[in-house]
Formats: C-alpha cells, sequence, structure tokens
C-alpha cells in the first residue's frame, strides 16, 4: 500500500514537471488563442499540483521520513512558483 502511493505520487509530480510550454512565434490570429490555451493548460496544472500538496502531509503520516517528504514538498513548491510564473507572462502576453 505504502509503495504504491509513492509510486501514484512520483508519477503525479514527475507529470508535472515534465511538462513544458514552448513559446513559439505564431501568427498574430492565433497567438492569442494559442497562449490562453496555454494559460488554460497551466491553471489547470497549478489546481491538480495544489491538490497534490496535501499528499505529502498524508506521506508523512503514513511514516515516510520528514527529510523525505519536506524534499518532495519543495521541488513540488518551485514547479508551482514556475508554473505560476509562466501563466502570469502569458497573462500579460494577452
Amino acid at each position: 500500500m505504502y509503495k504504491g502511493f509513492i509510486v501514484v505520487l512520483m508519477v503525479s509530480i514527475f507529470s508535472v514537471m515534465g511538462s513544458s510550454i514552448s513559446f513559439g512565434l505564431v501568427p498574430q490570429a492565433s497567438a492569442a488563442d494559442s497562449n490562453m490555451a496555454q494559460v488554460q493548460l497551466i491553471l489547470k496544472k497549478l489546481r491538480s499540483s495544489t491538490v497534490n500538496m496535501k499528499d505529502f502531509d498524508e506521506l508523512e503520516e503514513a511514516g515516510m521520513d520528514k527529510k523525505d517528504v519536506d524534499r518532495l514538498r519543495n521541488a513540488m513548491k518551485q514547479k508551482i512558483k514556475q508554473m505560476t510564473n509562466d501563466a502570469v507572462d502569458l497573462i500579460r502576453v494577452l
């Protein structure tokens, strides 16, 4: 049970961390649509990531070492901060 929970958590973390957004040159007419779609995707991932932060508390309660939980929590906080910055940049472009 414990190992399965960790595997699911790690897969969700790496799926969020592995995603990237490309900022290519797009014709002006579809650039706004593309940027809006990217903003919506980032916001969706942000919501998912913030919900996943609660899982770290459950890991700690399940007996995972506090040091390891803190490392996972810090990595997720950094990724959330990066996604927030990306969303703000895209919103400014709109």
